[in-house]
């Protein structure tokens, strides 16, 4: 036996026993054609006397028929075998869905049935990958606003502190809260001064963009219900019923979906942080709203800020740059000794400074050597003053004094000698021996000559200081 058919031999060893069998019929099979024609060729010529016409149509006829069944058994086994790998080829360009149909007992069965596991296996295994894919996409999606919130009070803690303006602060916190929800509508109202009604302060996303400078009545409507009993108001599919106000708010601001939560400031309401959507059939859910409190404290902590620094301002009395007395408490005063001038008849005087070309000055110096200039004017003004007396900043650049009991005459006196020595003033004198002089105009009113309010005293102090500006500066105009 050649190494050629021994190694045929040792691959039909291989292949299961069924499938042995079948290919051995086949082989067998094929084989007997040859083995006919060596049967006509002996009967022709070793046995010469048998009838070779009826002898070849015989085995013509044999031979024919042994040849469609062989190839009717090797289809038959064959044709599961090549749906298999069509089947097989299907399942491994992705589509795990597909079952292998299982026609009959064999070695094609059980290959079918292996197929049909692995199949299976493979798509249990992708359902879990999925699984975790989509588990681990929320937790990246609950990393990702954890961060945000932590990045959001970092930075508006840092504006606070540096005492930035309400609006920024509350600007940023909106566009934080926007991010939280995929840069859905949200928004920030504050009760206004009255306590009235509710001012939309800062809003993202709002499609009506008139809707977002609207004030909300606070004596009717959804936001009343704040007013009476603070709690948070959740607009989603599990709200039971959506009465008048509901659906005027979500049609106002456009919105399905909604969570509106109260900014509180020593257990008064002081307005509402809002943020919604407009998705169908949507529910939010606890950790959502819990971080909504955190930015409502922040913005309560923002509001609480800002009163307080009103507040201050409000309770201080005197510039920071010239330590002279501040406008609102130079007004404060003027309407004061006004009051008590009527009172007991005496007049009142008011003057008002302004320092010549400072805008010029400050261009050539720099703002530093303009506030240098500014603290030497006030200087000198407060040395000349009586102690009853009031000398303040009114402006950038002007200076305003409140004389009791002088009149215009003894007023006017008392500008032109401060004019005259602010013009003498030598201002940032140089190393090299160069002086800088700034001169100023003044204008000067009476009570009850020129009004009896402060704001008709400084209002005409201020025409009459534009008319000294007009007719040359360095003058005094009563």
């Amino acid at each position: 036996m050649s190494d050629k058919d021994k190694g045929m031999l040792s691959r039909l060893s291989l292949v299961p026993a069924g499938l042995r069998s079948k290919l051995v019929i086949v082989f067998s099979l094929m084989s007997v054609i040859p083995l006919m024609i060596c049967v006509y060729i002996t009967t022709n010529f070793v046995f010469p006397y048998i009838d070779m016409a009826s002898s070849l149509g015989l085995v013509i006829a044999i031979t024919i028929f042994i040849a469609i069944l062989g190839f009717v058994v090797a289809k038959k086994m064959i044709e599961p075998i090549i749906e298999l790998a069509i089947e097989a080829k299907i399942i491994a360009g992705g589509d795990f869905e597909r079952s292998i149909e299982i026609k009959e007992e064999g070695e094609a069965r059980d290959l079918a049935l292996s197929l049909n596991s692995m199949s299976d296996t493979i798509r249990e295994n992708l359902k879990e990958l999925k699984s975790y894919g989509e588990k681990t996409r929320e937790i990246n999606l609950e990393i990702h606003k954890k961060v945000i919130v932590l990045s959001a009070l970092l930075q508006i803690g840092n504006l606070i502190s540096a005492g930035t303006d309400l609006k920024s602060v509350l600007d940023i916190l909106v566009e934080k809260i926007s991010l939280l929800d995929n840069g859905n509508p949200a928004g920030i109202m504050l009760i206004d001064s009255d306590r009235e009604s509710m001012i939309p302060f800062s809003v993202i996303n709002i499609d009506n963009t008139e809707a977002a400078k609207l004030p909300i009545s606070l004596k009717r409507g959804l936001f009343a219900r704040l007013r009476a009993d603070v709690h948070d108001i959740v607009i989603d599919k599990n709200l039971n019923k959506e009465d008048e106000a509901i659906v005027s708010f979500k049609e106002l601001y456009a919105l399905k979906n909604c969570i509106i939560v109260p900014i509180v400031v020593c257990g008064k309401l002081e307005g509402v942080i809002f943020l919604g959507n407009s998705e169908d059939d949507f529910e939010y859910n606890k950790d959502e709203i819990e971080l909504l409190h955190v930015f409502c404290k922040q913005a309560a902590i923002a509001v609480e800020n800002d009163a307080l620094i009103k507040k201050t301002e409000e309770l201080e009395i005197k510039d920071e740059l010239t330590q002279l007395y501040n406008a609102k408490f130079i007004k404060e005063y003027l309407e004061e000794e006004i009051k008590r001038g009527m009172i007991y008849q005496r007049p009142c005087a008011f003057i008002l400074f302004n320092v010549d070309d400072f805008k010029l000055f400050c261009e050539k110096r720099g703002r530093v050597a303009g506030e240098s200039a500014l603290k030497a004017i006030a200087k000198l003004i407060k040395s000349e003053l009586s102690p009853a007396d009031k000398a303040g900043r009114f402006g950038d650049n002007e200076f305003a004094l409140v004389l009791p009991e002088r009149d215009k005459k003894e007023a006017k006196n008392i500008a032109d000698e401060l004019r005259q020595k602010i013009a003498e003033l030598n201002i940032l004198p140089s190393a090299k021996g160069g002086a800088t002089f700034l001169t100023v105009s003044a204008s000067l009113t009476e009570n009850p000559i020129d009004g009896i309010s402060g704001k008709e005293l400084t209002d005409k102090a201020k025409s009459l200081l534009k008319q000294a500006k007009e007719e040359g500066k360095n003058i005094v105009k009563a």
